[in-house]
């Protein structure tokens, strides 16, 4: 199995997670180590040449750092609500981020 089946099979996961597991702090927790492993992978993918659409990148970074701030807000016991507002928003730009990774494979995508 090479690395990019294995970013493909991790993405499922992610998107899963984007989708269940963030309602909760310690499920939020659950979904930014797997959102961290994710783009690894992909810093790994793109040290081998493979190459997808900046926005595929952007946007999982910006919801990476969404769910670390919703993590961070989450602690305090009166910002549940905000943390909440934040995860969701991050989950929207995964799975955006999900959407244009699997265009960018559905179409061959190498960058350039």
């Amino acid at each position: 199995m090479n690395l990019l089946t294995v970013h493909l099979w991790v993405a499922f996961v992610v998107a899963l997670v984007a989708v269940l597991g963030v309602w909760r702090r310690s499920d939020r927790r659950i979904a930014l180590y797997v959102v961290t492993l994710q783009i690894l992978i992909g810093i790994a993918l793109v040290t081998q040449g493979l190459r997808a659409p900046s926005i595929h990148y952007g946007l999982a970074v910006l919801g990476w750092a969404g769910y670390m701030a919703a993590n961070a807000v989450g602690r305090r016991p009166t910002r549940h609500t905000l943390a909440l507002a934040i995860a969701g928003v991050s989950s929207l730009l995964i799975l955006c981020a999900y959407f244009f990774g699997m265009e960018a494979v559905k179409h061959g995508y190498t960058g350039g």
